[in-house]
């Protein structure tokens, strides 16, 4: 039996523990106060199974190809969470440290800066080098996740790479994908057009390399910028909060449902009524753009205070643009399982499963889709986004409206 200590916001919550067949358990220290982890590890003094642990804890690490890829880096197995987490669990989305109990939180943050080819080599590297990750150079990094990302310090001294647990990231760095030209246009488009319809939506911009090599950089909202050392916010995606693993994340393989996130928002939102509209409208402009890939790791609480909100949006992009990708919904929409299914009626099916008046869907859903057709008509025409990838996306809002 081996352990990790797991530490929120700085503070010593309760122990990782990997069993001698493998599997997890958490349990909280006896004096812990709290608050919670996640909603599905509420503080109680019996540990909490592998089942959940593999859902909130295993759901902070990377997915797909690139999971394999740093594994291999690694020398450890892709499906051992525990041991990926004992390596990179020094930054992960959130508040969560996880420090091996002959390790103490430092309490000077360490950081090694980077001139911009050796950003660039690092970018290009991700495929073969996921996170840059170097647990011999202190380089301790998790994100959530199948595209390939670099979590990254910003500040007045430039870019630079944590060396220690005290040293918190600010932003993260997404590069375009040669398998998906144009994604770098797309979601910057999208998420500048969730902002102008006032959505709440994580800050982005878009960059190049030294040697031309296109970039989105995302200031992180889980993170208090103002502070000085930088403060992590805690937050769970609503599959780590439902207890539900990162390979169930799609409604058809049996992730989270919308009814299942309002559900949650319902029980633990500081201001539920609030964060319903903004995830409906959220689902409508994620319809309009043509996201199909907006499932329930593509939404999270964030805990600023101790009650949580509904996060700002993130990782909009419209798939429907790249022809190899499923028009199936992520989740559904109403009856609706693919995207050229969706109709008003779908939109008023959703609303009576999830207990919504039969007032608000047409009304919301309408007014969301005639801001988001003008704003996106002003957006397009806007030189940061008058490029062959935003008119695909915009062709496909008129379309659908």
């Amino acid at each position: 039996m081996s352990e990790l200590i797991a530490y929120l916001a700085g503070v010593r919550v309760g122990r990782l523990i990997r069993k001698g067949n493998g599997n997890l358990q958490f349990r909280y220290d006896p004096d812990y106060g709290g608050p919670a982890i996640s909603q599905a590890l509420p503080i109680q003094k019996a540990a909490h199974p592998h089942a959940i642990c593999h859902a909130v804890f295993g759901g902070l690490l990377l997915e797909g190809d690139a999971r394999t890829v740093l594994a291999r880096n690694l020398g450890v197995s892709v499906g051992n969470d525990y041991a990926l987490l004992r390596e990179l669990g020094g930054d992960c989305a959130g508040a969560v440290t996880l420090l091996a109990p002959e390790g103490e939180l430092p309490t000077e943050p360490r950081s090694k800066l980077l001139d911009e080819e050796q950003f660039d080599a690092l970018l290009r590297e991700l495929p073969r080098h996921p996170l840059a990750a170097d647990s011999e150079a202190g380089v301790r990094l998790s994100l959530a996740g199948a595209q390939l990302k670099l979590p990254i310090i910003m500040d007045e001294d430039g870019l630079a790479l944590p060396l220690n647990s005290m040293a918190a990231t600010t932003h993260i760095v997404k590069p375009e994908l040669s398998r998906f030209p144009g994604l770098v246009d797309n979601e910057a488009f999208c998420m500048e057009l969730a902002r102008a319809v006032e959505l709440p939506v994580a800050t982005v911009s878009k960059r190049a390399s030294v040697s031309g090599l296109p970039y989105l950089l995302v200031e992180r909202y889980d993170r208090d910028l103002t502070a000085d050392p930088i403060r992590r916010l805690h937050q769970e995606d609503f599959c780590q909060a439902l207890g539900r693993p990162s390979d169930h994340k799609y409604q058809s393989e049996g992730g989270p449902s919308v009814a299942d996130i309002v559900g949650l928002l319902r029980l633990c939102s500081a201001v539920p009524s609030r964060d319903q509209t903004v995830l409906w409208r959220a689902l409508v402009l994620n319809w309009l753009i043509g996201n199909c890939d907006a499932h329930a790791k593509n939404f999270s609480l964030l805990y600023d205070a101790r009650d949580p909100t509904l996060a700002p949006l993130y990782d909009l992009v419209s798939t429907t643009i790249y022809p190899e990708l499923t028009r199936r919904l992520a989740m559904n929409i109403g009856r609706a399982r693919q995207i050229d299914e969706v109709t008003l009626n779908a939109w008023e099916s959703l609303a009576a499963d999830v207990g919504l008046s039969r007032r608000f869907a047409p009304a919301t859903t309408r007014s969301t889709i005639e801001r988001v057709v003008a704003e996106a008509d002003r957006l397009a025409a806007q030189p940061g986004h008058d490029n062959a990838t935003v008119k695909s996306i915009l062709q496909g809002i008129h379309a659908r409206a």
